[in-house]
């Protein structure tokens, strides 16, 4: 298989384009996750027409790659390395991808759903990591629930279950996207809106639309206490917004790649159990 120059592109532009789209954090998976252990490769000069993407390592991933594929995947943990092919390349970002490209600091989504980004406020600071954006909140022209709802099933893929705490009548003026769904974060998301100035009034909280991810049962019982709607669109579907926008922008940026996306649910390997052998009788 020959890699005309006109349709190829090197691992480390590649490498490169995708990186600038994380930011780096100490505690997440290192970016070149599985690169080939010959001594001549070289990022600069190998060169690829082939790009794959997935949430996580499945046989549909491995039955896709080729001695020449640029892998990226966002939970690796599974990984096996021997069904890679020899030449090619696995990239990942773990916490970085779920910061800004789920239900977090995602300035893309937040861009489609009407948020004015320059107006927005980040919400920092998760698990003992003060520089960690764990969401986004801003204003949104008054839009009407049906409507932003529906906008947000179509950008995940028909996901998205409406937990009705405000009333389905209630227009939007304020949105919260979210990766973290505590009490905690109800609170600093509606102390941000009442800071700002966004809801005048003592009803302010019937206005805020907080979008997240899985439904928490302590997160419901504070969003019904604080009397606002919550849409949770779930782990998978969030993940995937992230592997089809980053696949998007590949084809955009880069129109000579086959860039292929693969959605399969993770598979679970059952490791052999060790078993003991029976003592001796009378021992």
């Amino acid at each position: 298989m020959l890699l005309n120059s006109s349709t190829r592109s090197t691992h480390h532009a590649l490498s490169q384009f995708l990186s600038s789209f994380f930011p780096a954090r100490a505690k997440d998976v290192p970016f070149h996750y599985h690169i080939p252990r010959s001594p001549t490769y070289e990022p600069s000069t190998a060169y690829t027409i082939h790009v794959v993407l997935s949430i996580t390592p499945t046989s549909g991933v491995y039955g896709t790659l080729n001695r020449y594929s640029l892998c990226f995947l966002h939970r690796p943990f599974g990984l096996d390395r021997r069904r890679v092919p020899q030449s090619a390349v696995v990239l990942s970002s773990h916490v970085g991808f779920d910061e800004v490209l789920t239900v977090g600091w995602n300035t893309a989504l937040a861009t489609r759903l009407g948020m004015s980004i320059p107006d927005c406020a980040c919400v920092q600071g998760y698990k003992g990591d003060p520089e960690r954006r764990i969401g986004i909140v801003g204003p949104v022209a008054g839009v009407s629930l049906p409507v932003i709802v529906q906008s947000i099933q179509q950008e995940f893929g028909g996901a998205g279950e409406l937990f009705e705490y405000a009333g389905a009548d209630t227009g939007v003026r304020v949105v919260a996207i979210m990766n973290a769904f505590h009490p905690d974060e109800i609170e600093r998301v509606l102390r941000i809106a009442r800071e700002r100035g966004w809801l005048p009034g003592s009803g302010y909280a019937r206005e805020v639309l907080y979008l997240t991810g899985q439904p928490r049962n302590y997160g419901l019982e504070a969003a019904k206490a604080a009397g606002l709607n919550v849409v949770c669109v779930g782990h998978r579907a969030a993940e995937e917004w992230g592997i089809r926008f980053l696949a998007a922008k590949l084809r955009e940026n880069f129109p000579m790649l086959k860039v292929e996306e693969v959605y399969e649910e993770e598979e679970v390997i059952e490791r052999p159990v060790r078993r003991l052998a029976a003592a001796p009788v009378g021992s």
